[in-house]
């Protein structure tokens, strides 16, 4: 299983980059939900945009207007406040069961992180990746009725971005936790699929 990963993630190295280690990844309990205001509306589905173009131009406007947008209409944004109190109110009662898992803020680097997973919608799974000038996740979008694994860029930084890679395992449900650590002070913490992989992983990314 580790060899394919590697082989997936080498399909996205830069003219001689070399791959230093992958994982899989999920964020651990107690990471929040990154807001909508930042993660965005999700993008049209295709029925969607033929509907769209199917009406005429003031209509269609009007649907793409700021009227519509929550992240730009107060009301829209206060009622979306509203349906997230209880997912907010859920997460804090994760956190406090299993402890912090982001550090910073939303516009550090490891807020950024989770903003850029949350809009890579219906993904499937991660993947983690490490090079000698890159720190990198993908995401699996494969459809179900699909079979060839389909993997797009979801978040990259310059390797000089990471300056800490470390086992934090905590109890039961988290043996297979890793903290990344940033320049900028930021840190989240991830979850392997199993220890032996989050383990391999720091190993790896230490020798390299």
């Amino acid at each position: 299983m580790n060899q394919e990963r590697h082989e997936q993630a080498r399909s996205f190295l830069h003219p001689g980059e070399r791959l230093v280690a992958v994982s899989s990844y999920e964020p651990a309990p107690g990471a929040p939900t990154p807001p909508d205001s930042l993660v965005g509306p999700p993008p049209p589905s295709a029925l969607g945009r033929q509907i769209e173009r199917s009406l005429p131009g003031p209509v269609a406007a009007v649907l793409r207007s700021r009227v519509l947008d929550p992240r730009r209409s107060a009301p829209a944004a206060a009622a979306n406040a509203f349906d997230r109190a209880p997912d907010v109110l859920d997460e804090l009662g994760t956190r406090m069961m299993h402890g912090a898992a982001l550090g910073g803020g939303w516009h550090g680097t490891a807020g950024q992180f989770l903003v850029a997973r949350s809009r890579a919608r219906g993904a499937r799974s991660g993947l983690l990746a490490v090079t000698d000038r890159r720190c990198f996740a993908l995401s699996d979008l494969t459809p179900l009725w699909r079979s060839t694994p389909r993997w797009e860029p979801a978040w990259e930084v310059p390797r000089s971005a990471v300056t800490g890679l470390y086992r934090d395992a905590k109890g039961v449900l988290q043996r297979s936790r890793m903290r990344v650590e940033f320049a900028d002070g930021s840190w989240v913490a991830v979850l392997a699929s199993h220890p032996g992989e989050a383990d391999a992983f720091v190993a790896a990314v230490g020798r390299g």
